[in-house]
């Protein structure tokens, strides 16, 4: 969609004509549009625009087909339902941006958001920093890093707000995929034709299987690498965007991604379990006025039981999406080898 089409709608939705085109924050994956930012009077916004209709596809990585195209196009549908329907049910522990108008037709999607950068979350990183390497008792999250404490709190309280069990569904997330994220099993059957002959392709269903049979389901954000968090200058606030992957799943496959995007294999060995311990803490104090007491326990032990189940899961789908990619490392495979046991 061009600059003159944006302004068009901003102009009709805005009901003003003091629109400027300030830049392109960014192009989507494959080429399936584009993100930019317009200034709307003294207000700024973001404009993220979906090409329905283009069917050549640039993917990085070269994996074009049908079945990938339409995957991506649901995922923005569904992204659309969880800005339209969803986000409203969140709040300031898990902070997500406001949507102006979400329209779309057979031809193109357009959001139009919350500008987070005008709102004071304006840092953004590829990495966490290591505050303190050195790993000695008693440390905490924020110790080691401010960046980690601040994403790690923000998925338990959206873990928590959405909170599934089977005598208590508060909050109806039927609309959202049935399964998040966009890895898991049943949405990459080229990537598993891919792998190599293992045990973790033969576990793979079973894998999958763990993870879908959880008592304790969530929504999750389902890209929750720490480039979609957006962080304040003190890095104690923390928003989150790109919620095309949002669905049903167990929240522990939300930190294993997270934590895997920010660290290395040496600190994901060093720290990772305190970062879960944190997790856990906020979650149970999250839910301490829904969830009894047995039930937080039940939940925090399913879903510890099933950290390594996660990472072996996520294994699965780079070694037939990436076979070399740099997170297939020391400590995901040693969390994939307590997964699946060597005969």
């Amino acid at each position: 969609m061009n600059k003159s089409s944006i302004i068009q709608i901003l102009t009709q939705q805005f009901s003003t004509p003091d629109i400027e085109y300030i830049e392109t924050v960014q192009r989507l994956w494959s080429g399936y549009g584009n993100i930019t930012r317009y200034r709307i009077g003294a207000q700024f916004v973001i404009v993220k625009t979906i090409d329905i209709q283009t069917q050549q596809r640039d993917h990085p990585r070269g994996w074009q087909s049908d079945f990938g195209h339409q995957r991506k196009l649901s995922s923005y549908f569904n992204e659309l339902i969880f800005y339209q329907q969803i986000a409203c049910k969140t709040d300031s522990h898990c902070r997500v941006p406001k949507l102006y108008v979400g329209q779309g037709d057979d031809s193109q999607l357009v959001f139009i958001m919350e500008d987070l950068d005008a709102q004071g979350f304006s840092l953004r990183y590829e990495h966490a920093p290591i505050i303190n390497n050195t790993p000695q008792s008693p440390l905490t999250v924020m110790e080691i890093s401010p960046i980690a404490a601040s994403v790690i709190k923000w998925l338990a309280y959206f873990h928590a707000t959405f909170m599934q069990t089977p005598a208590q569904q508060p909050i109806d997330i039927n609309n959202q995929w049935h399964q998040g994220t966009y890895w898991h099993l049943a949405t990459r059957p080229d990537e598993y034709a891919n792998m190599p002959h293992s045990a973790l392709k033969q576990a793979a269903k079973t894998l999958d299987e763990q993870l879908c049979n959880a008592t304790f389901k969530t929504l999750l954000h389902g890209d929750a690498k720490i480039a979609n968090f957006c962080f304040s200058d003190e890095h104690n606030d923390v928003a989150a965007v790109d919620f095309q992957y949002c669905g049903r799943g167990v929240g522990i496959v939300d930190v294993v991604y997270f934590i895997g995007s920010a660290f290395s294999s040496q600190t994901l060995t060093d720290f990772a379990p305190l970062m879960l311990d944190n997790y856990f803490a906020h979650i149970r104090h999250a839910l301490h006025d829904r969830l009894e007491q047995v039930q937080l326990d039940h939940l925090e032990r399913e879903w510890r039981g099933l950290y390594p189940i996660a990472w072996a899961d996520f294994e699965r789908f780079l070694m037939g999406w990436s076979p070399g990619h740099h997170k297939l490392h020391t400590y995901s495979r040693t969390q994939t080898t307590l997964a699946i046991p060597p005969n």
